[in-house]
């Protein structure tokens, strides 16, 4: 037997005894008071018979008290008690009348007693003893066999009366044993639940113990209003006071980056997790920790809160092994490069030796008034370089004027470039001066070059041969002093062979011609970027963040980087705003950074010539037959069918086709106009149009 069920067992027994003393007390004393009042001649129960009965069950009892102590044979000790019950009973009724006894009841308790002492079975056996106590007693009273206390006749078998009253009361023995039975079953198993239930709870309590006090974290439980109502000796010694006064104390006041809201409610507790923070905690005499705090609600059987744990850990050791390893990489890229990041006026980063020929090319060119031609994907710092090789040259002191010749509309280029007379259209209310004579004395920078319509290259081309130029609706001829910095992220050798740029505007510009690395080329820079960026951008933001994981080095180490240097710093500024500490991690930076497999654009930009064509994997060659037997329809197809693909490899980003291909937004625009690919909702502005599809005539 279970050591618990057995002492449940002896506590029943004990109860059983006490609740015997009690009745036997009762009905004896109430019997004796009623025989003194009333001792006439049909009543002949002597008194020393009632004292021998309280006497013998009380002697009775107390030996049962004092074996029930030591007896190890419960079930048995039960039955004796059972047994001497229905004995005891029966000598109540006899005393009280017999078969007319209105304590035939007692039975019952009897059998409900063993229900619930021994079990279903043993109540049986009881309710069977004592209808065969019962029925002895009345035979023996009609047999004569027992002396008559009562002058009152006894009832005779052939009473019908009598008989029916005497079958109910056995009857009613067997039917209080059934019920009882039933009842205990339940009451067993309810009981057995509740003692697994107990004995998991004593498990779960006895192992949450054990956890909080080997734990090298600190546990802290509070109720609702943070206050706390448990602590284990980490917390304790944490909070430099010993567990107990810890209890009662406002979690706030040991750690008050924990502090709760002005409305007495935990932060957290508007939703059910919390994510870990970390905050600093200064530990008196042993200088500030780093903790990570992770908390949970607490809630009852019915999912109501009723506090919150909370698990701090301290990660000091942990983040002061990442510094040393943060240092410990940048010791080593440092060696690896030789140098540190010299400090440059002109934003030019890099030590790498793409860079060194770079710069070593401004400043040989930037004493001279030729020109130069820029080349390299979008993104490599071309207008860098122009910024570079003006500041270091003579015209350092004059201006710098940079245009982007694809962000202009066609017909307003000219007059832009070149300005206007007053009336020279309409709309010239007054007259313009110009980008070219703005710059006068000092630099032009003509970003995307090969953007320029065919009929403005003519112009350019004078410009550059004569310094000279007509401004729009003017005959007289305007004279500047300025150099030309040109810039194109397409071969302008393959534009000559197109038909769409001039060659000898294309041999006027590419007197000195500097070809731009992409940032796959020179990822010995990276590391020196990413700090220049975290600078910037910490002091942009407002933060502090200094530095990288390794995790999050490897992956911007590692990655491609289609956009180049512009879009390294759209990663960084990203990867800023979201770092609340001073390290950048990996959930920092973009999502398509963390994915398995590259990105699409990723993988089709690293396909794709600096010209926008197709390297490592080109494209099928265009078939030997013309498309409607003439040359253009077949140009155009093939064009189209460079689109169709890019856009594929874009998944359907205009903006990236429009860079995979090599070419600025809007001339995709007027392209995809051009061939019918355009969505109907995105419409081209009327200057657009305009550029596209010139009216005839």
């Amino acid at each position: 037997m279970d050591p618990r069920v057995h002492e449940r067992l002896r506590d029943r027994l004990k109860a059983a005894l006490f609740v015997r003393v009690l009745l036997v007390s009762a009905f004896l004393g109430a019997l004796a008071l009623s025989f003194f009042r009333n001792q006439d001649e049909s009543y002949a129960v002597p008194t020393v018979l009632l004292l021998w009965g309280i006497a013998v069950t009380y002697a009775a009892t107390l030996i049962s008290a004092v074996v029930l102590l030591r007896v190890r044979q419960l079930t048995a000790f039960a039955y004796g008690q059972l047994f001497f019950d229905v004995l005891l009973i029966t000598g109540v009724i006899y005393v009280t009348g017999g078969a007319e006894s209105p304590f035939g009841f007692l039975y019952s308790l009897a059998v409900i007693a063993a229900a619930f002492l021994v079990s279903p079975v043993g109540a049986v056996v009881v309710a069977a003893l004592s209808a065969i106590a019962y029925a002895g007693l009345v035979l023996a009273l009609q047999l004569g066999v027992l002396y008559k206390l009562h002058a009152a006749a006894v009832p005779s078998v052939h009473d019908l009366d009598f008989v029916v009253r005497f079958g109910i009361t056995n009857a009613s023995f067997f039917v209080i044993a059934f019920l009882a039975g039933s009842l205990t079953r339940r009451l067993r198993l309810t009981e057995r639940l509740l003692l697994e239930r107990e004995a998991e709870r004593e498990r779960l309590a006895s192992l949450q113990e054990a956890l909080a006090r080997n734990i090298d974290s600190a546990l802290v439980t509070t109720d609702l209003d943070g206050r706390i109502t448990s602590a284990n000796p980490v917390a304790a010694d944490l909070a430099r006071r010993p567990a107990a006064e810890l209890v009662g104390t406002d979690l706030g006041q040991l750690f008050p980056a924990l502090r709760h809201t002005s409305t007495g409610r935990l932060n957290f507790l508007q939703s059910p997790e919390s994510n870990p923070t970390e905050f600093r905690f200064a530990l008196e005499g042993d200088g500030e920790r780093i903790l990570r705090c992770s908390a949970a609600l607490v809630r009852d059987t019915y999912q109501n809160p009723i506090g919150a744990l909370f698990i701090l850990q301290d990660i000091t050791g942990i983040r002061r092994l990442e510094e040393k390893l943060h240092r410990s990489v940048e010791d080593m890229i440092e060696a690896e490069l030789g140098v540190e990041d010299p400090p440059s006026a002109d934003g030019l980063v890099g030590v790498s030796p793409a860079m060194q020929r770079v710069r070593e090319f401004i400043d040989k060119v930037a004493r001279s008034d030729a020109t130069v031609l820029l080349s390299g994907e979008s993104g490599t710092g071309k207008e860098l370089v122009a910024r570079a090789i003006h500041s270091r040259s003579a015209r350092a002191s004059r201006p710098f004027v940079a245009v982007n010749c694809g962000a202009i509309p066609e017909n307003l280029i000219e007059s832009e470039l070149f300005g206007h007379a007053k009336g020279a259209f309409t709309g010239a209310v007054q007259a313009r001066a110009g980008l070219f004579r703005s710059a006068d004395g000092g630099t032009v920078f003509l970003d995307e070059i090969g953007e320029l319509p065919l009929a403005l290259q003519v112009k350019l081309l004078r410009v550059l041969q004569e310094r000279t130029f007509n401004p729009v609706g003017s005959d007289a001829a305007v004279s500047v002093d300025i150099r030309v910095i040109a810039a194109t992220n397409r071969s302008l050798e393959t534009e000559v062979a197109a038909g769409r740029f001039r060659e000898d505007l294309f041999y006027r510009l590419n007197v000195l011609a500097l070809s731009l690395p992409p940032l796959r080329e020179r990822r010995q820079d990276i590391p020196l970027l990413v700090r220049r960026f975290l600078r910037q951008f910490s002091e942009l933001h407002g933060k502090a963040v200094q530095r990288l994981s390794v995790a999050a080095a490897r992956r911007l180490q590692e990655y491609s980087y289609p956009g180049n240097i512009r879009e390294l710093e759209n990663i960084m500024e990203h990867a800023v705003a979201l770092c609340d500490g001073e390290t950048v991690h990996e959930e920092h930076l973009p999502e398509y950074l963390l994915r398995d497999r590259a990105e699409p654009s990723t993988a089709a930009a690293s396909s794709l010539s600096p010209q926008g064509l197709p390297s490592s994997a080109p494209l099928p060659p265009p078939r030997l037959e013309l498309v409607n037997g003439n040359l253009d329809d077949s140009l155009a197809a093939y064009e189209k069918s460079i689109i169709l693909r890019a856009l594929a490899e874009a998944g359907g980003v205009k903006k990236k086709a429009a860079d995979l291909l090599g070419i600025n937004y809007r001339s995709f625009r007027h392209r995809l106009y051009k061939y019918g690919l355009n969505d109907p909702n995105d419409r081209l502005g009327l200057d657009e149009l305009a550029t596209t599809h010139p009216a005839s005539g």
